[in-house]
């Protein structure tokens, strides 16, 4: 383990870890620190406290600006770790509410599905893709698509990837004319004689292989990926619920 840290570059051992990351949620700790939960590229989400981050003049003020890729030193050996360094790599300017409920959702789903140092260095990436997309684009469309690679992306990683291409029951390749059901345990599988307008558990073979192909120009696959994703999210998340969701209008791009 200590080789591969030294082939990344970062810094492990019993006290102190050092790593890239993006901070996911703050709260308030004591009179003028903060507890705050990071996503660092190679040791996953981790809790830290913030000490005197609300004083002016603490030099770790950084950690207070959102979506801003963070080179930060942690210090403890257990889950709850001391910040004492906090340096920007990046601000990611995201100045439209739309594109900023988008990272919020995407944080909660973050907190919510990955454990306390469970490492996923390409979970991270691609966030950090996504914020670098949506900095540059605001089309309510396009948007919606960056999501929802996210979203498959993180199920992937999980171990709870979405077969686009084969049927469920009987390996068949999934057909552009057919119609399918979805089972976020098991995948899809075709449906006889059955009526999309009637059933809005059904889904359109081609909406699934556009969705497979990453091509989200069609407004009715990126209406079905929505379905898609928020059934197979749902299911992944058990009892647990996403407080964002609460906050956001329908207008909002959110898997709702």
């Amino acid at each position: 383990m200590k080789q591969l840290c030294n082939l990344w570059g970062i810094e492990l051992n019993k006290k102190r870890i050092s790593d890239v990351a993006f901070v996911l949620h703050v709260r308030a700790y004591r009179e003028s620190s903060l507890l705050i939960d990071f996503f660092t590229r190679h040791f996953g989400k981790v809790t830290s406290i913030a000490k005197g981050v609300k004083r002016p003049k603490s030099l770790l003020r950084s950690v207070l600006l959102p979506t801003t890729l963070l080179n930060i030193s942690l210090v403890g050996r257990k889950d709850l770790k001391n910040l004492t360094q906090s340096e920007i790599i990046k601000h990611f300017s995201i100045t439209s509410s739309l594109n900023l409920n988008c990272t919020l959702y995407l944080n909660e789903l973050l907190i919510k599905f990955i454990e306390n140092e469970d490492p996923h260095p390409n979970i991270f990436d691609q966030y950090r893709s996504f914020l670098d997309s949506i900095e540059k684009h605001t089309n309510v469309e396009k948007v919606e698509a960056h999501l929802r690679r996210f979203e498959l992306i993180l199920l992937k990683e999980l171990g709870y990837g979405i077969d686009l291409d084969l049927e469920a029951r009987t390996g068949k390749k999934i057909k552009q004319e057919s119609t399918y059901s979805f089972n976020p345990m098991q995948g899809f599988s075709a449906q006889v004689n059955s009526d999309l307008s009637t059933k809005d558990g059904l889904f359109r073979g081609k909406d699934i292989l556009n969705i497979a192909r990453d091509d989200f120009s069609s407004s009715q696959t990126r209406i079905a990926s929505k379905r898609i994703l928020r059934e197979a999210l749902d299911n992944h998340l058990g009892h647990k619920r996403l407080n964002i969701r609460r906050f956001l209008t329908s207008s909002e791009v959110q898997n709702d």
